[in-house]
């Protein structure tokens, strides 16, 4: 399990997973959660699959300009002379590792638009302006995730071995097309299969020709989303981008932004999404693909601190939610603790000298060495000891005082 030590309340939540024995429906029992690397492991060669038999199209949308719809698509039969995502030159990857489990991750990244360069960094606390679309690798009904739905699949678990129906009889493939042969168009030529991938219909609970069945969310219009409260692969892949050079108002209230824009789809492992989590539309364990289009980000500093919350992060892990960004051990992380050593000074009051001269009284107070400093409360360290006052009950020193 992926135990990131998030602060959401004083006692410790043990999540478990139940499932029903079939034989007694009052008794369940405990599905262990799956081991992070045995799990990635056995993810990455799915993932690297779809990139090398998928192709991607974009699709200008109507109401929205700025927005292109991706759609991925199976190279196969019309289809069988386009350019796989693996080799269409857009692809990169980037390896993030959880520094808890220390399980490393590829998230691989398909990079129409890196952005203006000129543009502000996105940073990993920031709040950021997208449009997005996400969506499953696979439907529901394909376990393996081999394109052939279960009910017509050979072998749906994908352990090499032809599944059983009512525990007696065992599933045959004739062609060894991976359909089983009660399911599979060629045994059936009677049969309808309208979306063509070779499973009848009966047996196809997958449109094929829906380019839409496996979004689970998605915003045509621009959303402020903060980076801070969404699942780790979609904030490092959006920190590798920036935002348009500006925008035109259209006249009517809305506005269209330069294209310009940051524009991506990242496919990531369940290990950077939901992991065992089970959410609206995305099974558990399921990798994820989200396209992005960022239009813009701002530096955001959540209690208002004076210390952006990016820089919060004590221990390096690019996650402000945990217990090792709380100085205090007060409960709140950094990011949302006005008082984040808990000295009794405010962190935006312990921001003294603009500079390292302690002889000018800048503010008139009589004391040199507590002026009001320069918006930064990082760079304040009086007693010289490498902690700024913000993080160090030592120093006390208010610039109300």
């Amino acid at each position: 399990m992926n135990v990131r030590k998030y602060i959401f309340a004083a006692g410790v939540v043990v999540a478990s997973l139940y499932a029903c024995n079939n034989d007694d429906d009052n008794d369940f029992v405990s599905v262990p959660i799956r081991d992070e690397a045995e799990q990635q492991a056995d993810e990455d060669p799915i993932i690297q699959n779809y990139l090398k038999t998928h192709f991607f199209t974009l699709v200008d949308n109507d109401g929205n300009p700025d927005f292109q719809t991706v759609q991925f698509d199976t190279i196969a039969g019309v289809n069988s002379g386009e350019t796989s995502i693996w080799d269409s030159g857009f692809l990169e990857t980037k390896t993030v590792t959880n520094m808890d489990t220390e399980v490393s991750y590829t998230l691989y990244m398909l990079k129409y638009d890196n952005g203006v360069a000129t543009e502000r960094q996105t940073q990993f606390a920031d709040s950021t302006f997208v449009t997005y679309t996400g969506e499953v690798f696979y439907d529901y009904e394909d376990d393996d995730g081999d394109g052939i739905p279960n009910d017509g699949d050979v072998d749906a678990d994908g352990d090499g071995e032809p599944d059983t129906v009512d525990d007696s009889v065992t599933k045959t493939d004739s062609d060894g097309d991976g359909i089983a042969d009660d399911s599979d168009i060629d045994n059936n030529p009677t049969s309808s299969d309208s979306d063509g991938d070779g499973v009848i219909d009966e047996n196809d609970p997958v449109d094929n020709n829906n380019p839409r069945r496996r979004v689970f969310d998605s915003a045509v219009t621009p959303v402020w989303f903060d980076l801070v409260n969404v699942v780790e692969g979609f904030r490092e892949a959006v920190v590798d981008f920036k935002g348009a050079s500006g925008f035109m108002e259209n006249g009517d209230g809305t506005v269209r932004y330069n294209m310009d824009f940051g524009n991506f789809t990242v496919f990531m492992p369940s290990g950077l999404a939901y992991f065992e989590e089970v959410q609206n539309g995305i099974p558990q364990y399921a990798p994820l693909i989200f396209s992005v289009q960022l239009y813009g980000s701002v530096e955001a500093d959540h209690d208002n601190d004076g210390v952006p919350s990016y820089l919060e992060d004590i221990d390096g892990d690019r996650l402000v939610l945990d217990v090792d960004d709380d100085t205090d051990d007060n409960g709140f992380p950094n990011y949302l603790d006005p008082d984040d050593d808990g000295d009794g000074t405010l962190t935006i009051d312990e921001d003294l000298e603009p500079d390292t001269d302690l002889t000018v009284d800048r503010d008139g107070d009589g004391d040199p060495t507590n002026d009001i400093g320069d918006g930064d409360p990082t760079n304040d360290d009086t007693d010289g000891d490498g902690i700024p006052n913000y993080l160090d009950t030592d120093d006390t020193a208010s610039r109300d005082d």
